[in-house]
C-alpha cells in the first residue's frame, strides 16, 4: 500500500472495478493450496514483530511478546531508574490489548484455512421393510458433495487472505499507539519531577524571603503587612509544591497503567531527556511521504477495500446454479442391486443474487471511501503535528534565549538589592514570582515539544527511518505453498 505523491486516485462509479480472468483462473489455480496450509500463525506473527521493530526499545518485540502478559520484565525491575526505551519494551509485554490482537491474527489465520476446506461430503443411508408384502428397497446408501465451492471458494480465500493481513497491520499499529503514548506518559513524568524540583527550590526562595522580611519587621523596618504578604507568597508556592508532589504520582501511575502494571509502586525515578534527540525530517513532504509509505492502519483500510471486493466476487456467483453431484446404491428384497448417479441443480430464477450484489456494491464504496478518509487523516495528522512542533520547539527558544536567564537574573539581583534597602517588597516578591512562572513554562514546552514529537512519529506510522517504517506486502498463498512443499517433502 502506498500512497504516491500523497495523492489518492478512487473510482467515483458505483460499479464493480474489473476483474481480469487471470485473475479467476489463478485463484482458481490456488483452490487447492490452503488444504495444504497450516494453521501456525508464526509467519503472520513473525511479520508483525519485523514492523513492530519501528518503535524501538530494549526487548525485541517478539521477545517481549513472549514472556507472560502478567510477568516480570528484563526491561525493567521495577525500581531502577526507568527510560523511554526499557518503559516502551515493558508496554509491548504487558499491555492487554496488544495481546488481543495477536490472538486475531492467529484466529484469521485458522479461518483463512478454513474458508479454504472444501465442504463435506454428505452420506445418507436408510433400512426400511416392504409394506406389501411383495418387493421393496430395504437397504439404500447415498453420498452427495456439493460442487459449486469450486468457483465460490477461491473468492472465500481471498477474503480471508485480506482480513488476516488487516490483523497484522492492525496489531503493528497497535505497537505504534503503545510507543508514542508510553513516551509521551514517560515524558509527562519527567516534567512532572522537573516541576517538583522548581517549586520546591521556589518554596526556599520564598522562606529566606520571609525569614528577611520577618527581621525587619522585628527591627521596626517594615509593616506588619509587608510581613502578611510575603507569607501569603510562601504558602502559596507550598500549595504549589503540593500539587506538584502529586502531579508527579498522577503521572506516574499512568504510565504504570499504559505500560501494564498498574499494580507496581511508585519508588522510582524517569530518566531521559526532555524532550530526547531525534532526527526528524525538517521537510514536510518528506514527513508526508514517509506517511505514504508507512501508515499501518491506512493499510489495514486498504485490505478491508480488498476483503469486501473478494465478498463482491463471491456475491456475483449467486448468478450461477448450484450443482451437486449424487452417488446412490439400492438393494432391494429381491436380492436385485443397483447402482444410481445423478446430480442437482438449483437454478438462480427467483433470487438472482442481484440483492446481495448490490449490497457488496455499496459496501465497497464505503469501504473506499472509508480507505480515502484514513489516508487524508494521515496526511492532515502529519502537518498538523509538525506544526504543533514548530510551534513548540520555537517557544522553547525564545524562552531560552530571553525570558528565562533575564528573570533569574532580575529574582537574584534584586535579592541583593533588597537586602541593601535599595527596592522594595514590591519588586523582590514579583522578581521571584517572574522567575518561578518562566522556568515552569520552560518545562510545560518541553514536555509539548516531546509530546508534537511522539505525534509526529505516530502521524507518519512510528519510525522516522524510512526501512524501519515501510508497510510489508506479503502474500499469504506463498506460505500456504510452502508449507505444502515442506509436508510433500
Amino acid at each position: 500500500m502506498h500512497l504516491h505523491n500523497q495523492t489518492i486516485h478512487i473510482d467515483p462509479g458505483s460499479g464493480t472495478w474489473p476483474r481480469p480472468v487471470a485473475r479467476f483462473l489463478l485463484a482458481a489455480a490456488l483452490l487447492a493450496t490452503p488444504g495444504c496450509a497450516t494453521l501456525d500463525a508464526d509467519r503472520e506473527l513473525d511479520i508483525t514483530a519485523a514492523t513492530a521493530r519501528r518503535v524501538t526499545g530494549t526487548l525485541d518485540p517478539a521477545d517481549a511478546w513472549s514472556l507472560p502478559v502478567q510477568g516480570e520484565s528484563p526491561a525493567w525491575d521495577g525500581v531502577a531508574p526507568l527510560g523511554y526505551d526499557a518503559a516502551v519494551s515493558v508496554a509491548l509485554q504487558g499491555d492487554p490489548t496488544l495481546r488481543s490482537a495477536l490472538a486475531v491474527i492467529v484466529e484469521k489465520r485458522a479461518w483463512y484455512v478454513q474458508e479454504g476446506l472444501p465442504p463435506n461430503p454428505t452420506i445418507a443411508f436408510g433400512i426400511g421393510a416392504a409394506v406389501d408384502g411383495l418387493s421393496g428397497a430395504p437397504l439404500f446408501v447415498q453420498g452427495l458433495q456439493a460442487l459449486s465451492w469450486i468457483w465460490k471458494n477461491p473468492w472465500r480465500v481471498e477474503a480471508a487472505e485480506a482480513e488476516l493481513r488487516a490483523a497484522v497491520y492492525t496489531a503493528g499499529e497497535q505497537c505504534v499507539t503503545i510507543m508514542a503514548k508510553t513516551r509521551t506518559e514517560l515524558a509527562a513524568v519527567l516534567a512532572a519531577q522537573e516541576t517538583l524540583s522548581l517549586d520546591e527550590r521556589y518554596v526556599e526562595i520564598t522562606q529566606k524571603t520571609v525569614d528577611l522580611v520577618r527581621e525587619m519587621q522585628v527591627a521596626g523596618e517594615l509593616a506588619q503587612l509587608d510581613l502578611d504578604r510575603a507569607i501569603v507568597d510562601h504558602e502559596e508556592a507550598v500549595s504549589s509544591m503540593i500539587a506538584s508532589q502529586h502531579a508527579l504520582i498522577t503521572a506516574k501511575l499512568t504510565l504504570l497503567g499504559t505500560m501494564g502494571r498498574p499494580d507496581a509502586t511508585i519508588d522510582w525515578v524517569a530518566v531521559g531527556d526532555l524532550p530526547p534527540t531525534w532526527q526528524i525530517p525538517k521537510d514536510e513532504n518528506e514527513l508526508l511521504a514517509l506517511a505514504a509509505t508507512g501508515r499501518l492502519d491506512v493499510a489495514a483500510s486498504w485490505e478491508q477495500v480488498r476483503k469486501i471486493e473478494a465478498d463482491l466476487g463471491l456475491a456475483e456467483t449467486r448468478r450461477f446454479p448450484e450443482v451437486g453431484l449424487m452417488v446412490q446404491y439400492r438393494d432391494s428384497f429381491s436380492g436385485r442391486e443397483g447402482v444410481l448417479g445423478g446430480g442437482e441443480i438449483t437454478i438462480p430464477i427467483l433470487d438472482n443474487g442481484e440483492p446481495a450484489i448490490a449490497m457488496q456494491n455499496a459496501k465497497l464504496q464505503q469501504a473506499r471511501m472509508n480507505y480515502l478518509a484514513a489516508s487524508e487523516v494521515a496526511q492532515r495528522e502529519v502537518r498538523v503535528s509538525l506544526n504543533k512542533l514548530l510551534e513548540a520547539r520555537s517557544r522553547v527558544q525564545v524562552i531560552r534565549r530571553g525570558q528565562l536567564e533575564a528573570a533569574i537574573a532580575a529574582q537574584e539581583r534584586s535579592d541583593a538589592a533588597y537586602a541593601e534597602g535599595e527596592v522594595d517588597l514590591n519588586t523582590l516578591l514579583m522578581t521571584q514570582r517572574q522567575r518561578i512562572e518562566v522556568e515552569r513554562r520552560l518545562v510545560q514546552q518541553e514536555f509539548a515539544t516531546m509530546q508534537a514529537m511522539c505525534q509526529l512519529r505516530q502521524a507518519v506510522g512510528g519510525s522516522f527511518d524510512p526501512v524501519l517504517n515501510d508497510v510489508p506486502e506479503f502474500e499469504i498463498e506463498k506460505q500456504a505453498r510452502d508449507d505444502g512443499e515442506e509436508d510433500l517433502s
